[in-house]
């Protein structure tokens, strides 16, 4: 399981889970994209990549997300499948690649149109005691403006 969404009043409240950092940021990405949009219809014609710097592991998720819905607003761009190249939670940093397309209203939809992650409620977490097999360690909370 990639994510999940929780019960919230007004707003889009979700967790992201993953066995590592490349792996909970990968399924940030895709978490994004498929509350958004109908990713089936999300066709890979264009690479974009991203380098991100920040002061913290936690500050660098909400920097990212924040980025993706950035480049989302400004640029239309769509991600199908992202890769997470390079990532050092310690120094707060990441290189990525997006692969996607520009968004199409009439091609991708639009389910909920997603503003800004918050601090409110927000959290990274290690799992203890999921370190099995296929097993995911990381969650991340996050509560969107929508």
């Amino acid at each position: 399981m990639k994510y999940r969404r929780l019960e919230h009043t007004a707003d889009l409240k979700v967790e992201i889970y993953g066995k590592d950092w490349q792996e909970l940021f990968a399924n940030a990405a895709w978490m994004l994209f498929d509350v958004m949009l109908d990713l089936t219809r999300v066709k890979e014609t264009k690479v974009h990549n991203i380098e991100l710097h920040s002061t913290d592991a936690a500050e660098l998720f909400l920097d990212w997300l924040r980025e993706l819905l950035f480049l989302f607003s400004t640029q239309g761009l769509v991600a199908k499948r992202v890769l997470i190249n390079e990532i050092n939670p310690a120094g707060a940093s990441l290189r990525a690649s997006i692969h996607g397309e520009t968004y199409e209203p009439s091609v991708h939809g639009l389910k909920i149109e997603i503003k800004t992650p918050t601090y409110h409620q927000y959290s990274i977490e290690e799992i203890k005691g999921e370190k099995e097999e296929g097993q995911p360690h990381l969650k991340a909370t996050v509560i969107f403006d929508v």
